[in-house]
């Protein structure tokens, strides 16, 4: 049974990544790193924000097939590192989007609360996709 539960973990993750990142380069607004470049609000302009977006989309595509192809094969070298790097990449989303953005704008409570566990649940299943922390139930 436990193998079950993560085996359906990271398909919804690289499933959630894959989305995620499509949706980057199809309707930018729609991507949850629109929020993260708007929240940032930086000063080199939209091309910039754009840019980005695509970038963190780029890397949220191919860290969701790799985790989808080491879902199916365990023999995939980079994934772990990938994965680590999305690890930090996704850590910081959440302490941008969902704590210092708070703080700026007032937030429904209820809607920010949903909002905060389905990152987390993210950063959790990230995790347990890692070699390190979680993947040594393959073998």
């Amino acid at each position: 049974m436990k193998r079950l539960g993560f085996f359906l973990l990271n398909i919804a993750v690289s499933l959630y990544l894959f989305v995620n990142g499509v949706l980057g380069f199809v309707n930018t607004s729609k991507s949850e790193f629109y929020t993260l470049v708007h929240t940032l609000g930086l000063p080199w302009g939209r091309d910039f924000d754009h840019a980005l977006i695509i970038v963190l989309s780029i890397c949220a595509v191919v860290a969701g097939v790799l985790l989808l192809v080491s879902v199916f094969r365990n023999d995939v070298l980079a994934i772990n590192i990938i994965l680590f790097i999305f690890i930090a990449l996704w850590v910081a989303f959440i302490v941008i989007v969902d704590i210092i953005h708070p703080l700026s704008y007032k937030v429904e409570p209820l809607a920010y609360l949903k909002q905060l566990s389905a990152h987390l649940m993210i950063l959790g299943a990230l995790f347990t996709s890692t070699k390190h922390f979680g993947r040594i139930y393959y073998n």
